[in-house]
């Protein structure tokens, strides 16, 4: 098992690297068409669309880094207010319920994807774009969260029931 956690890390870091590339390019890309509005009047019409599907892989590259590394902002209101026991048992609940919902967002994302590639629905803008290929992302960026929260949740549990956490 250790050694399937040690390659879903890697993979993780890898996502989030190629996160940060992709944010690299939007930046790169939106200051070239700025650019060449200002400078030459004229203006490429594909960063618009490009970008807005680069965002979409850009949340779901990284969300899973992101939840490994608990960088997401928390409200702590209640939280602080609790004691140590009540704060794990929290931890579990929070982290299955967040398990749940990405394990539903994979399938619902992989019936939109599904019913995209059957249909042949495309998006046709300044670029023509096959659907499935721009929301792939989703079932793959959620199988991953998905396993990350069930993973912090049942550490979290077993350290509750060693008496460790």
């Amino acid at each position: 098992m250790k050694r399937f956690w040690t390659f879903f890390d890697q993979l993780v870091n890898i996502m989030a690297g190629l996160a940060g590339v992709i944010l690299l390019f939007i930046t790169a890309a939106v200051c070239y068409t700025i650019g060449m509005r200002y400078l030459f009047t004229k203006t490429t019409i594909w960063i618009i669309p490009t970008t807005e599907y680069a965002l979409l892989w850009i949340v779901f590259l990284a969300t899973t880094w992101l939840l490994r590394e608990r960088g997401h902002i928390t409200t702590d209101v209640i939280y602080t207010h609790l004691n140590e026991k009540h704060k794990r048992r929290l931890d579990c609940i929070i982290w299955g319920t967040g398990a749940l919902t990405c394990t539903a967002l994979f399938f619902l994302g992989v019936l939109h994807m599904w019913d995209c590639m059957v249909n042949r629905v495309t998006d046709v803008r300044a670029i023509t774009v096959p659907k499935w290929v721009v929301f792939s992302i989703i079932p793959i960026g959620s199988i991953l969260l998905t396993l990350q929260f069930f993973r912090m949740a049942w550490n979290r549990l077993i350290g509750i029931r060693a008496g460790k956490i």
